[in-house]
């Protein structure tokens, strides 16, 4: 074949392969969250260079502005400044949002599941694809969910030993959203708060103890003011999500929007494994710095899922009044965790 034909026809290749117009955009990626919490560095180290990396070959590129540690929005206001446009993605911690987003809430009324936090975000990837008013509630704040971020299995953080469930009776227990619900009929004083206070909170007596995920232990150093760790397994929980706002998602060609969600899906399993590695690295850390692990049995694991109320039953009747599906994604979120062979504590569809 003639060389100079191959020539024009690669050249002629490329060009198609090209754009007709490359484009740059600045986009601003907001958490309140610190680098330190494992979803948010996983931004930093994966999704951003990997999207970055993906583009150069289309001839487009993105310029990001991370904005972390509360830097535009706190906690409590990454929705709010992804919906209004003031940043395009965000981090948001819908564990905060339970009047905004309540089906998202679902794993916070299940407790007492699994701790493999790459399973259960398997199972939120399906239940969004079963129950399409998950994705309506994001599209109501304009925005959409390019991936569900968990966190590893939750635990007590305490000032004091807790040998059994009757250990917390009259303690103050701190903690966020609906796993508030973990302590009812326990005789424990729920308080509400948020990660960045927790210690704090602990240091001034506001707190007896936290509830709180493994992987946060060593990084906030909550073993300085409450050196005993009480392994009990509430389990892994979805409690944030990456999302993008709508009114930009629907502006960017269809091969970016294709390389940022397939970004966005590897992102997902490498924040889920970095959590996972990151709970067993923390107690370690935490018990070399002086503090006491213990771990509940089974049995009492058990008794403790018993003696609380069906708050999941509670939540979806209420969502169901509101005219939402509550019910059915109670049910069809149980049913797929089942399926991926989750097994709970507790039958939180029975009656």
């Amino acid at each position: 074949m003639n060389p100079y034909v191959t020539t024009g026809l690669a050249g002629a290749m490329a060009l198609v392969a090209l754009p007709l117009t490359a484009e740059t955009w600045n986009f601003t990626l907001v958490a309140g969250h610190p680098p330190i919490t494992r979803g948010v560095s996983a931004l930093s180290t994966h999704f951003i260079p990997e999207i970055n990396k993906r583009l150069e070959p289309m001839g487009h590129s993105i310029n990001w502005t991370e904005a972390y540690a509360g830097a535009v929005a706190d906690v409590n206001g990454v929705l709010e400044a992804v919906e209004s446009g003031i940043a395009e993605f965000g981090y948001v911690p819908h564990l905060f949002e339970g009047d905004k987003l309540p089906l998202e809430q679902i794993t916070y009324v299940t407790p007492f599941g699994t701790a493999d936090l790459v399973k259960l975000m398997e199972v939120v990837d399906k239940l969004h694809d079963e129950i399409p008013a998950l994705d309506e509630s994001w599209a109501d704040h304009n925005q959409m969910v390019l991936a569900p971020v968990g966190i590893d299995t939750y635990h007590f953080v305490t000032n004091f030993p807790i040998e059994s469930a009757a250990d917390i009776d009259g303690r103050k227990i701190g903690t966020a959203g609906l796993a508030l619900n973990w302590l009812k009929d326990t005789g424990a004083i729920p308080v509400a708060g948020a990660l960045p206070s927790f210690y704090n909170s602990m240091s001034t007596g506001l707190y007896d103890g936290v509830m709180t995920f493994e992987s946060v232990v060593a990084p906030y150093k909550f073993y300085e003011v409450a050196p005993y760790i009480t392994k009990i397994n509430f389990g892994a929980q979805y409690a944030s999500a990456l999302t993008v706002n709508l009114d930009i998602w629907n502006d960017l060609p269809a091969e970016v929007q294709q390389v940022i969600q397939e970004v966005a899906d590897e992102y997902r399993d490498i924040a889920a494994e970095s959590y996972d590695e990151g709970g067993a690295a923390s107690l370690a850390k935490a018990e070399a710095e002086g503090a006491m692990i213990s771990e509940l049995s089974d049995e009492a694991r058990a008794e403790y899922a018993a003696k609380l109320p069906n708050f999941a039953r509670e939540w979806a009747e209420k969502l169901d009044a509101q005219g939402k599906p509550g019910t059915e994604t109670l049910e069809a979120y149980m049913r797929l965790a089942r399926e991926a062979g989750i097994e709970f504590a507790r039958d939180w569809t029975a009656e």
